[in-house]
């Protein structure tokens, strides 16, 4: 356990980056340090070949762990083909599935009942709210009914039910989404009862499937194996971090909301994957800035 201090009623805020996504990682960690206080605590997850890079990140509130120190077994990470792991068989091991068994192992990271998962292509605009997370000692759980039941999304579902010993079948619900948040003991039962179910460790049983959605087996786990309500959660569908996923809808994330709105997500998420560089992504954030101007003084960071 990398964390000692009795944080059972704290905020852990977990980010999962890597080399590419520093430059991300460091204004996603600017964000924090004038919007996150000192009720949550956070941890920069990077592959160990990557952590000197991130050091220059760590402050008193903010800790960067090595993948390798918390994952259950001996995962190698291959010099000359960078998106490829080993498992402790020698099995290979995708990035994508390695991100996927790294959130999994966040009970590892620390002892924090409450876990945040935050993407490094996310910023906080504002200061974050713990009472749209946790309401009367029950965490958050992002669920959308009746959405995304088709595609990719169908066979996540259907991957889950595989690993939870359920019929394979769409479970009424998306639980994907930014700022999605999980209980540790919830989610140190999720994995005792895949090795249950598969008479195998976790890791195996997860990393070397094609693919999983880490979100999509825990909100499957929570609702149709332990029962929302028995879980410690309570469901909420509510968009907490506002995305641009392409940039032809650029216009559109500018001007669809009221920013100055009290109930405006806590966050930003800019896709990585858009191809913005830094100088972009700086002008898009002050465009976001000024929308959260008030007409009153107190400035954007009091809203």
């Amino acid at each position: 356990m990398l964390s000692s201090r009795d944080v059972s009623d704290q905020l852990a805020l977990i980010i999962c980056s890597y080399r590419p996504d520093f430059e991300r990682c460091a204004r996603l960690c600017a964000s924090m340090d004038a919007f996150v206080g000192p009720e949550a605590i956070q941890f920069v997850v990077v592959p160990d070949r990557d952590r000197q890079i991130f050091a220059p990140l760590e402050s008193g509130n903010r800790t960067i762990v090595s993948v390798q120190d918390v994952l259950p077994a001996r995962f190698v990470h291959l010099p000359l083909l960078k998106k490829w792991w080993l498992d402790n068989a020698l099995w290979p091991t995708r990035g994508w599935m390695m991100q996927q068994v790294t959130k999994l192992c966040a009970d590892a990271v620390t002892d924090c009942e409450n876990i945040l998962f935050v993407d490094s292509d996310i910023e906080f605009i504002r200061k974050l709210q713990p009472s749209r997370f946790v309401r009367e000692n029950a965490l958050r759980l992002h669920r959308k009914p009746m959405e995304k039941n088709d595609g990719i999304h169908l066979r996540w579902h259907h991957g889950a039910a595989d690993l939870l010993g359920l019929a394979p079948r769409y479970f009424g619900s998306d639980y994907i989404g930014p700022l999605a948040t999980w209980r540790r003991s919830n989610l140190i039962q999720l994995k005792r009862h895949i090795e249950k179910q598969q008479q195998r460790p976790w890791h195996e049983a997860v990393g070397r499937r094609v693919t999983v959605s880490e979100y999509t087996l825990y909100g499957v786990f929570v609702e149709h194996v332990l029962g929302v309500e028995a879980s410690g959660h309570f469901q909420d569908s509510t968009d907490l971090c506002h995305c641009l996923w392409s940039e032809d809808g650029t216009e559109k994330f500018l001007t669809e909301f009221d920013y100055k709105d009290s109930n405006f997500p806590q966050a930003v998420l800019l896709q990585s994957n858009m191809g913005l560089d830094q100088r972009d992504v700086s002008l898009l954030m002050d465009r976001v800035r000024q929308n959260l101007q008030p007409s009153t003084p107190g400035g954007w960071g009091h809203l």
